[in-house]
């Protein structure tokens, strides 16, 4: 695209040198290549300017995918945090189950102990009595002098074995509770050791996600920093375009004013005597009325006045229909506005001003109007450019919207 444009330019350009030499020689087929060339210049403006408008439509939608993937990272940032905060969490939880296993460890250690002490002094009991025959009742009964002493010897017996048998029955209770304890302390243990590794796998997944759409942000601010250089070289080329499009509609503006100066010859001053037909009058009619049907009767009957000074002058063709027709003389034709009136019909005002100027009563001997704003612009322009301003080559009339002239 931008090395067809620089040709195209460049070969605009030539031609531009060109036509500044060889203005004063305007030839229609000139003016009709100029204007070819400006509509190719304004077209070229409107391509650039839509690639323009539908590159920063597509850099905006790739800011809205950043900005949305963007949102995306921070919040798998911030739940990777969360996880990580659990996992520390749930490890202070390992930590002092493990601190509680320890403690009922230990105790279980202390009540073993305790335990296995206890089961050597009753053996030591045992045996002591068994050696000394203590466990026999008639022994015990002779030994004791006295069915008092017996008595007691046998109370003291039984409040032994109770002790020793009270003993080993709280340390079994003590026992089963502690390994209770210790089975639910480690199946908790086990369960958040579980737990962790399901949060660091999430971890790592969401450490993926991170990854993969950090590469797609990349990849999208890429794309954006691509559309906005491919921008900047649009706006270039839309700058280059419009600034050669304002020349050659310079050019074809001379080269029009330079070719109704070498038409122009004497002005007009149509008297009369010319016969048409009513299609000529309903033809001069609807030009009228597309040029100047709100002109007032002086603005409607100025324009017909100048087709019929044109065709009474030897630079133009004889007829109303050969006037009115002319290449690129009067822009209702060529828009069709002209043909679509003559198919409605022209409003009886007009057709009064065709009447009017086709039997002479004409009220001034232009060759050619235009509308004031225009003419004053034209003026102003020439004048910037250090020339004779077009309302001081020209001697013209200003009838409403109109300025009317013929070139001194």
């Amino acid at each position: 695209m931008k090395a067809k444009l620089r040709v195209f330019l460049t070969t605009l350009v030539i031609a531009s040198l060109w036509f500044s030499t060889s203005q004063a020689f305007a030839s229609q087929t000139e003016v009709d290549r100029l204007k070819e060339e400006s509509q190719k210049a304004s077209d070229n403006v409107k391509d650039i300017q839509n690639q323009k408008d539908a590159m920063e439509a597509s850099k905006n939608a790739l800011q809205g995918q950043a900005n949305s993937l963007s949102g995306t990272i921070s919040e798998l940032n911030n739940q990777i945090t969360n996880v990580t905060g659990e996992i520390s969490a749930t490890e202070e939880d390992i930590a002092l189950a493990e601190a509680d296993l320890a403690v009922l460890n230990g105790e279980l250690e202390e009540i073993q102990a305790s335990l296995d002490e206890q089961k050597k002094l009753m053996a030591l009991r045992i045996q002591y009595m068994y050696e000394h025959k203590s466990t026999s009742t008639l022994v015990n009964l002779l030994e004791s002098g006295s069915i008092s002493g017996f008595l007691q010897r046998l109370d003291y017996m039984a409040s032994i074995a109770q002790y020793d048998q009270n003993a080993i029955k709280e340390f079994e209770t003590t026992q089963a509770r502690l390994e209770i304890t210790q089975a639910d302390i480690a199946r908790k243990q086990s369960d958040l050791a579980a737990y962790q590794d399901t949060l660091s796998a999430k971890k790592g997944e969401l450490g993926v996600l991170v990854g993969n759409t950090t590469t797609a942000l990349n990849t999208t601010n890429q794309q954006i920093a691509d559309s906005q250089a491919a921008l900047e070289q649009l706006e270039k080329q839309l700058e280059e375009a419009k600034s050669y499009e304002k020349r050659i509609q310079k050019q074809y503006q001379d080269a029009q004013v330079a070719l109704a100066q070498k038409l122009a010859g004497e002005s007009g001053g149509y008297t009369g005597g010319y016969t048409t037909t009513d299609e000529e009058t309903l033809l001069l009619a609807a030009l009228i009325q597309a040029e100047a049907a709100n002109q007032g009767d002086a603005g409607r009957l100025a324009v017909g006045s100048v087709v019929m000074n044109r065709v009474a002058s030897p630079s133009f063709p004889n007829t109303v229909a050969g006037v009115i027709y002319s290449n690129n003389q009067f822009a209702p034709v060529a828009s069709g506005r002209v043909a679509l009136i003559l198919a409605e019909g022209p409003n009886s005002a007009c057709q009064y001003a065709a009447a009017q100027a086709i039997s002479g009563n004409i009220n001034t001997d232009a060759l050619f109007f235009c509308t004031y704003s225009y003419a004053q612009q034209l003026h102003n322009s020439q004048v910037a450019e250090g020339k004779s301003g077009f309302l001081d080559r020209t001697g013209g009339t200003v009838i409403n919207a109109h300025y009317f002239y013929n070139y001194l």
